[in-house]
């Protein structure tokens, strides 16, 4: 069990958000189900955090399509720098609640990515 709580099913009102944590079916294996973490809405302009076909040009995220990347870049497995972006209609849930280990017990709402901190970070340091 990957103690993580997640709402499930269809979900038509929902409208993702930049630090939401989805659940989605994989643009490459469409049994399988992946969760990352929304960095970018249709409309945003976003910089791959690793090559995309060899190109780290800024992409615009077109309608209907979000960007995703996992938390740890070191470490990052099948995101949107390997596909893409991702249609809106592959969203299946959205993690709620990190449950286990239990010290780590917290909503999931309010968390941002680690690595996208930093960089955030560094940006507004150099400004």
């Amino acid at each position: 069990s990957s103690g993580i709580t997640q709402s499930t099913g269809k979900m038509p009102d929902y409208t993702p958000c930049v630090g939401d944590i989805i659940v989605f079916k994989s643009p490459k294996h469409g049994s399988r189900l992946a969760m990352k973490r929304v960095t970018a809405t249709e409309g945003h302009v976003i910089t791959p955090s690793k090559s995309v076909k060899n190109c780290l040009e800024p992409v615009l995220v077109k309608p209907g399509f979000v960007w995703v990347e996992a938390d740890n870049w070191d470490t990052a497995g099948r995101d949107s720098n390997e596909y893409g972006q991702l249609h809106r209609g592959l969203i299946v849930g959205k993690a709620t609640w990190l449950l286990w280990p239990m010290s780590r017990l917290r909503r999931l709402g309010d968390t941002v990515s680690p690595d996208r901190a930093k960089e955030e970070e560094a940006v507004a340091t150099e400004s």
